[in-house]
């Protein structure tokens, strides 16, 4: 039932939430939990030998269950932070997802930029979508939409540095170098931005978190680039 995946998805979301903010801990007291009944049941009754056991195997749950912690927290926060892949172009023949055309040269420097800036917005679309419903979502999903604009503009840049590359004969105007500072600064603002909404992301586990992170999220809307105010 359709019911029954939502609430399976938000359960497991929950559970890779808590497990991103606090593996370590969590599986640490685990850990000393599952020794502490493991001494109680070898000790079979007898105080003297449940304390005696209680000192080997308890320290070695809690460090033992902490150490897993740290896997579990890391494998938690890689989840949290690289979302699987969503569509962004049209599926090819072996099932891969196309960045869409683009109609800068192949490999060159100018669609090397774009698609750098391109993969950190799809990602931050990624990782919108983990995000459960809610005003913190809305925030982020409006920020997504300034972002597919100024990948519009970088788009522009980048055809209008190719246009302007120079060749063998020319020398390379002014244009051309501030064309590619501008696409430098916003690959760099498109990937810090992404970063950001992925942190914020961790944060907002439920709608009253919004509160909290409201400040973090107007700088997130301060960071995104602004090639469309910059003209050109």
């Amino acid at each position: 039932m359709p019911g029954q995946d939502d609430r399976g998805q938000a359960a497991s979301r929950a559970v890779t939430h808590v497990l991103a903010e606090a593996g370590r801990v969590v599986c640490g007291v685990l850990g000393l939990v599952v020794m502490v009944l493991f001494a109680a049941v070898v000790a079979g009754g007898s105080a003297q030998d449940l304390l005696a056991l209680l000192a080997v195997f308890a320290p070695v749950g809690a460090v033992g269950g902490f150490l897993g912690g740290v896997l579990a927290q890391n494998a938690a926060r890689a989840r949290l932070l690289a979302p699987a892949r969503r569509p962004v172009g049209e599926v090819d023949s072996t099932g891969w997802l196309a960045l869409p055309g683009h109609g800068l040269r192949p490999h060159g420097r100018w669609a090397r930029f774009y698609e750098a800036c391109h993969r950190s917005v799809s990602r931050y679309h990624d990782i919108v979508e983990t995000v459960a419903p809610g005003p913190g979502r809305d925030w982020l999903a409006r920020i997504g939409e300034t972002l597919d604009a100024e990948l519009a503009e970088a788009l522009r840049l980048a055809k209008l540095g190719q246009s302007l590359e120079p060749d063998e004969l020319t020398g390379p105007g002014e244009t051309v170098y501030q064309v590619l500072l501008r696409l430098r600064a916003a690959k760099e603002s498109f990937a810090e931005t992404t970063e950001r909404a992925a942190a914020i992301a961790l944060d907002l586990r439920r709608d009253s978190d919004f509160v909290h992170v409201r400040a973090q999220l107007d700088v997130l809307a301060e960071q995104v680039p602004q090639l469309r105010e910059l003209g050109g």
